[in-house]
């Protein structure tokens, strides 16, 4: 279960805790600290973050999911990576053989989005495995 601290992270996690209580499955809380944010800066703006910045807030959202599966009652276990997103959670869902993937279909939006594309739509086009996404209403669709 992809993170990035959002709402719609989070509505997603209620539907991928309800897929592991019923399947027995172990939560991985897997976080992307997105490289791509170490090159951007603007004028006057802050400085650009470090690679280390970027996998430190990864860090916390993977612990907060975590923690909440566990309180659910569920074996969860907290990953951090940094790179591209969408093709770092492929790839540990290829890595660690799962089963699924369970993510919300909206994230760290606006500008960013539009010149880099949803990570979601990534995800669901080169995941090995099938795609659970939760819409922010709630709706769940898999691919």
């Amino acid at each position: 279960m992809p993170t990035d601290g959002s709402k719609y992270a989070e509505s997603a996690a209620e539907t991928g805790f309800d897929i592991a209580e019923k399947t027995g499955a172990t939560v991985h809380a897997l976080s992307v600290g997105d490289e791509s944010l170490t090159h951007i800066s603007s004028v006057g703006g802050p400085p650009p973050k470090t690679t280390e910045d970027v996998a430190e807030i990864a860090a916390e959202w993977a612990d907060e999911l975590a923690d909440d599966a566990k309180a659910y009652g569920l074996e969860a276990e907290a990953v951090v990576r940094t790179g591209s997103p969408a093709r770092e959670i492929a790839d540990y869902a290829d890595e660690v053989d799962a089963e699924m993937i369970v993510m919300g279909t909206a994230g760290r939006g606006g500008f960013e989005r539009m010149v880099v594309g949803s990570v979601t739509d990534k995800v669901v086009r080169t995941a090995p495995v099938p795609v659970v996404t939760v819409r922010p209403d709630g709706t769940v669709d898999a691919a």
